[in-house]
Order: C-alpha cells, then sequence, then structure tokens
C-alpha cells in the first residue's frame, strides 16, 4: 500500500476518534458544539473526484452517527459537504490553478484562501446537522445561533490543529 493512503486512513481514523473522544464533549454555553471532523473532508486534495469524495463523506459521517447515534444526520451533512466542495474549489480557484497534488490547508494555501473555503463548507454543514436536527425550521433564529456558534467554534478549532498538527505544505 501507499504511504500516503496509509496515511490518510490514519488520519481518518484519528479525526473519527478525537471527535467522537474529545470534541462532542466540547460544547460552549450550550450552543456552539465543536465538528472537528470535518477538517478531515475538507483538506483532501483538490484532485479528488466528486463520487469518491462522496463515498469518504459518507464513511466518515457514518462512523461519526454510529458512535452518537444520530442516525445518518452526520453522514448527510458530509455527503452533501463532499458533493459542493468541488464547485467552491473551482470558485475559489487562483489565476494559474491548483499545483498538482496541493492540498487545501491554511499552511500551504493561505489563510486568506483558506478562510472563506473552510467557512462557507463548515457553515453549510452545521446548517443540514442542525436544521434536521430540530427537524425543519420551527425553531429558526435559535437554530441559526446554534449554526452560526458552531460554524464559528468549529473554525477555531480545525485552524488551531491545522498550524499545530500539520506542517507548512505537506499532503
Amino acid at each position: 500500500m501507499n504511504r500516503y493512503y496509509l496515511y490518510k486512513i490514519i488520519t481518518f481514523f484519528l479525526y473519527l476518534l478525537a471527535q467522537v473522544l474529545v470534541f462532542n464533549k466540547m460544547v460552549l454555553f450550550g450552543t456552539a458544539h465543536s465538528f472537528v471532523y470535518v477538517a478531515f473532508l475538507l483538506t483532501l486534495p483538490f484532485e479528488l473526484a466528486v463520487i469518491p469524495g462522496m463515498f469518504i463523506g459518507l464513511a466518515l459521517g457514518l462512523g461519526i452517527d454510529a458512535f452518537t447515534n444520530t442516525f445518518g444526520l452526520h453522514a448527510a451533512a458530509s455527503v452533501l459537504l463532499m458533493y459542493v466542495r468541488p464547485m467552491l474549489i473551482s470558485g475559489l480557484a487562483p489565476q494559474g490553478g491548483y499545483q498538482p497534488g496541493a492540498v487545501p490547508r491554511p499552511g500551504s494555501m493561505g489563510f486568506g484562501w483558506f478562510m472563506p473555503y473552510a467557512l462557507m463548507l463548515i457553515f453549510m454543514h452545521h446548517l443540514v446537522v442542525f436544521f434536521i436536527e430540530f427537524g425543519g425550521f420551527a425553531l429558526f433564529w435559535g437554530t441559526l445561533l446554534k449554526v452560526v456558534a458552531s460554524t464559528g467554534y468549529s473554525f477555531l478549532l480545525i485552524v488551531i490543529i491545522q498550524y499545530i498538527f500539520f506542517a507548512r505544505g505537506r499532503k
């Protein structure tokens, strides 16, 4: 097996375990939840096609759902994230395009590029998670507050993790 794929598989399980064992318990003021596992999906290579990406999102989402008894909630949000991700990546493409093998991380693409990319995808993911969880739009403002607070909290944790654990330019 290729060393890169082994690294990605190990990273997949580390994010899954970290989310289930640590980050699910980190809730600020009963409102802001930290879904850091989304970072694994955000930092997959640019060249990843839509369908394999959606399968990876499904696998990670089902893993989270299995441990948290959320019955497909995270799987649905992660599959949607991976469906929308290539469109957002092409919309944010720099003038000369992306270098082959590049990975969307703040250390390699720059924080100015990573911030809108990650915030849009995290917001969309959290929007799906919380509106499905609350069963629709009946509690719209409370749910939107939870989405915005959780997006900011998750983004902050993801950026900190990216700068601490992932070296500049590393895949």
